[in-house]
């Protein structure tokens, strides 16, 4: 009588134990839910604040357009900031996963280098496929003077690289792209590349 007394007992305990562990992963599943909620609406409520100021205040909207798009804006710092305070990885690489680029796990390849204006010019073959050289998000497409059409990405790592001469275009702005992504082929056996950081041009010897 009495093991049968300790018996029940015990499934009772662990049924107890079981309700506890239930409940333990629900409140876990919740929480991880309003932080992403949380997240959500941070950035939600972020972007609805700078539309309103976008449409009703014309300075702002000045200085907007000049330090946005008249300037290489630097997401590589918003990253930073972003993962710092929210503990996540590159929000633009979340809000755009589904725009990532096919990867073709191609490198650079180049038949001769010449210095021109403030980067590169490399031979390569005729309408080449340029890929990434790393990983990073597009922050502009189009025409750059000199360098005609041109692909600007923002590395990780904050540096600006310009991909010039470049046609049949593989990817939309702010698209994020990893390393080897095709960006789109040369248009004819010409690639012009810039390499910029802060505003300052660097030497395209440390990256080719």
């Amino acid at each position: 009588m009495n093991d049968e007394i300790l018996g029940i007992k015990e499934k009772i305990k662990q049924k107890r134990n079981n309700a506890t562990s239930i409940i333990k992963i629900k409140k876990e599943s919740k929480g991880l839910l309003y932080k992403y909620l949380n997240r959500l609406l941070i950035i939600t409520v972020l972007t609805l604040i700078t539309l309103i100021f976008l449409k009703s205040n014309t300075n702002f909207r000045n200085f907007f357009y000049k330090n946005i798009y008249d300037t290489n804006f630097s997401f590589a710092k918003v990253n930073d900031i972003y993962e710092k305070y929210f503990g996540s990885p590159i929000p633009f690489k979340d809000l755009f996963k589904d725009k990532t680029t096919p990867v073709f796990n191609e490198k650079l390849k180049y038949k001769e280098s010449n210095k021109y204006k403030d980067g590169v010019k490399l031979v390569v073959d005729t309408n080449y496929l340029v890929p990434s050289i790393d990983k990073g998000i597009v922050i502009f497409i189009g025409d750059k003077d000199e360098y005609k059409n041109t692909i600007i990405i923002q590395q990780s790592d904050g540096v600006d690289v310009w991909y010039s001469n470049v046609g049949n275009i593989n990817v939309k702005l702010y698209d994020y792209v990893k390393e080897g992504s095709l960006l789109g082929e040369t248009i004819d056996n010409n690639l012009y590349l810039v390499f910029k950081k802060d505003g300052t041009i660097l030497d395209y010897k440390d990256f080719i």
